[in-house]
């Protein structure tokens, strides 16, 4: 069996079933991914101080009333809701509309003004695959070759 067999090269012939396997594979094999490297961010962890300020401010200094994190936990809240109505308003105002407009036609005439040259060196220009440019003293634009 040669490798290219096993490779997918047209995934939109899968059935749904099958792509959604795929996709939890896939997310699996990431996580696992993910959790390989939790010792070394533990250890980056570590070595930036981040052991110590955990347990100055949770170990030997807990919350008693539990006040301090009732106030996080508000703040999470309205945070949560803020992004969350933010997006509910963009869905609103974007959901189903094109996103960018059509720019208009331009003909080979303003073209060829705008870049300098004559309308017969932007017609040429236009039909070949590649044109050698050159530019005069004068700033216009000339066809050297056209191919």
């Amino acid at each position: 069996m040669k490798a290219e067999t096993i490779i997918i090269q047209r995934p939109e012939r899968q059935s749904t079933t099958q792509r959604a396997a795929f996709a939890t594979v896939t997310v699996f094999a990431w996580l696992f991914w993910a959790f390989l490297w939790l010792p070394l961010l533990t250890l980056g962890a570590w070595a930036f101080g981040l052991r110590n300020a955990w347990l100055q401010l949770h170990v030997l200094n807990p919350i008693g009333d539990g006040g301090d994190i009732n106030i996080i936990l508000l703040v999470a809240v309205l945070c949560a809701a803020v992004f969350s109505s933010w997006s509910g308003y963009n869905h609103a105002r974007f959901a189903g509309k094109q996103k960018r407009r059509g720019n208009k036609p331009v003909d080979v005439a303003q073209t060829a003004a705008a870049i300098g040259a004559t309308t017969r060196d932007a017609l040429k220009m236009q039909g070949m695959r590649r044109t050698v440019v050159s530019v005069t003293r004068d700033g216009y634009m000339t066809v050297e070759d056209a191919r």
